[in-house]
């Protein structure tokens, strides 16, 4: 008999536990994001002159909290579309742009005195695109396309601005190794299609290939919703084979976040908590 209710004791444990399990809520948090802003480019492969000028961006960042240890580890997928166009100093040519990205990673997040929350993990992502010279000869077109790893690392802290919850967040990306493609100086792609391809990939780190991403926003959390606002500055150097790339974004970012962050619902260490990964 003491056996019998031993085993029902377990049973019922067992069965509260995977009940309280079940009830836990990890969301998928997504923000969707319009940026609208300046980009200078210098492109020696192309032209020796820098260009300026308008650069817009279509954005996505989804995360989640991960089940072995959602308090701590967060699961994250960025992906983005840009277009720019820029004149030369002159006005006298143009230059088009067309750029993708994707990343995946995780970060581990740390909860820090004054409702500070810091975040540090790696992504590993792909970029690729094509910058296209409307007036020159031989070289018009100049191709990109970079593979890394990146450290990424995060702050954030809520604030109250009359009853409505803000949380004031900046979140750094930096690749720090990578291969990218890079040409021969002067080498066409016709030459590549006949089958010199030699010296097109390279080993990239932060002396040949720089880049950093910085989003320093505010999300004002309405409960169902959320609307954010930024401003984001992007840098990427590259030097291979003799040729110099240089290009920088400075953009005004402005996204929704259909479900919101949970800002506005009471927290708790229940394990039926809905458990957000953006704070």
């Amino acid at each position: 008999m003491h056996r019998f209710q031993f085993l029902l004791l377990l049973f019922l444990t067992v069965l509260t536990a995977t009940a309280q399990e079940t009830r836990q809520s990890r969301p998928v948090t997504g923000v969707y994001s319009l940026e609208i802003g300046r980009r200078s480019l210098l492109a020696t492969y192309l032209s020796p002159l820098r260009y300026t000028g308008t650069d817009v961006a279509i954005s996505g960042q989804w995360s989640k909290a991960m089940p072995f240890s959602p308090e701590k580890w967060i699961m994250h997928f960025d992906a983005s579309a840009d277009f720019a166009t820029m004149l030369n100093p002159a006005e006298t040519a143009r230059m088009v742009g067309l750029n993708a990205a994707f990343a995946w990673g995780m970060s581990r997040r740390y909860r820090l005195p004054y409702g500070i929350q810091a975040t540090a993990g790696a992504a590993v992502g792909f970029d690729g695109g094509a910058y296209y010279l409307l007036r020159n000869g031989n070289n018009p077109v100049q191709a990109m396309a970079n593979v890394s790893l990146a450290l990424r690392v995060s702050a954030a802290r809520p604030v109250t601005i009359g009853h409505l919850p803000v949380l004031l967040r900046d979140e750094v990306s930096l690749p720090s190794a990578s291969v990218f493609f890079c040409p021969e100086y002067g080498e066409t792609y016709y030459e590549i299609y006949l089958g010199n391809r030699k010296g097109l990939a390279h080993a990239g780190w932060w002396g040949n290939n720089f880049r950093i991403s910085n989003l320093l926003s505010a999300t004002l959390d309405f409960g169902r919703t959320a609307m954010t606002v930024g401003y984001r500055f992007s840098a990427h150097t590259q030097w291979a084979n003799k040729l110099n790339t240089k290009i920088f974004t400075h953009s005004f970012v402005i996204g929704v976040v259909p479900g919101g962050i949970g800002l506005r619902k009471k927290r708790t260490i229940l394990p039926s908590e809905t458990i957000y990964s953006v704070y």
